[in-house]
């Protein structure tokens, strides 16, 4: 029998354009290739405001209780969150859709016009001190797994004046909800072997690899190995940019300045 989670799933995805579901399996394949060291990297969001477009975008994990923002991710990030943004928006939240996580613990990807009438929503002191001072207006987020009482979500957001989030724009991001999941742990799961492979090699790299990140260091073994830089973003699953940025910091960090001698180098070290 097809669990009630299926059910729902497939009736979003079934609702979708054609056109809408080859754009999700690009993003998806691009998303493969985003190294994510971070929570959600730039790269990754601005390929998901690509498919749902918004003004901006940000990912975030937050604690109502505490009132604190553990991380942020914002595109575009031309301003960076102060502490004092941080402020201004506990002096007047919660905002109508961290209210519904809070109250409900449901991770469906909500419209603030889901949750209240535009009335009413305008004449909040989050809207009127926070929201309309930033050109704010529309916002739908997709909500993420947390441990309670932290809550995690994408948070899309629209211009004072622009068409409010659609039916298809909920689809697309209940849509991606799955896959997400499996990135996530993906993720993880590298990060923890390649954090395991940094403190087993820690002490006998000592010398060229010594200030190096993991992902660094794992870098410079497969060069070491002979791979060219193509060879090393598909075995690590990153864009062939990602693996030159790599190297990039390890040169500096180094100060080897040539591909040649960074394997000898790293050729010379016992082990």
């Amino acid at each position: 029998m097809v669990s009630i989670r299926h059910s729902a799933y497939f009736e979003h995805v079934t609702r979708l354009r054609q056109s809408d579901l080859e754009a999700i399996l690009s993003f998806l394949a691009d998303a493969g290739q985003v190294e994510f060291d971070q929570p959600y990297p730039l790269d990754f969001l601005a390929r998901l405001q690509d498919l749902v477009p918004c003004d901006a975008i940000t990912y975030q994990e937050v604690d109502p209780h505490q009132q604190r923002f553990y991380s942020m991710v914002e595109f575009p990030s031309e301003t960076e969150s102060t502490e004092g943004d941080e402020d201004a928006y506990w002096r007047v939240a919660p905002c109508p859709t961290l209210d519904f996580r809070e109250r409900t613990g449901r991770l469906d990807a909500v419209r603030t016009s889901d949750l209240i009438d535009r009335r009413r929503y305008r004449n909040l002191p989050i809207f009127q001190e926070y929201f309309r001072p930033a050109g704010v207006e529309h916002i739908i987020d997709l909500g993420l797994p947390a441990p309670h009482p932290q809550i995690r979500s994408f948070v899309l957001f629209r211009e004072v004046g622009a068409s409010d989030f659609s039916e298809r724009d909920r689809d697309v991001l209940e849509a991606l909800r799955p896959h997400l999941y499996q990135l996530e742990a993906h993720a993880a799961l590298r990060r923890r072997l390649v954090e395991a492979l940094g403190e087993h090699d820690g002490d006998r790299d000592g010398g060229i690899c010594a200030g190096l990140t993991p992902r660094e260091r794992e870098v410079v073994e497969l060069l070491a190995e002979g791979m060219t830089n193509a060879e090393i973003a598909a075995t690590l699953w990153v864009a062939p940019s990602t693996v030159k940025k790599h190297l990039e910091n390890v040169y500096a960090k180094t100060g080897v300045g040539r591909r040649a001698a960074l394997v000898a180098a790293r050729h010379a070290l016992p082990g």
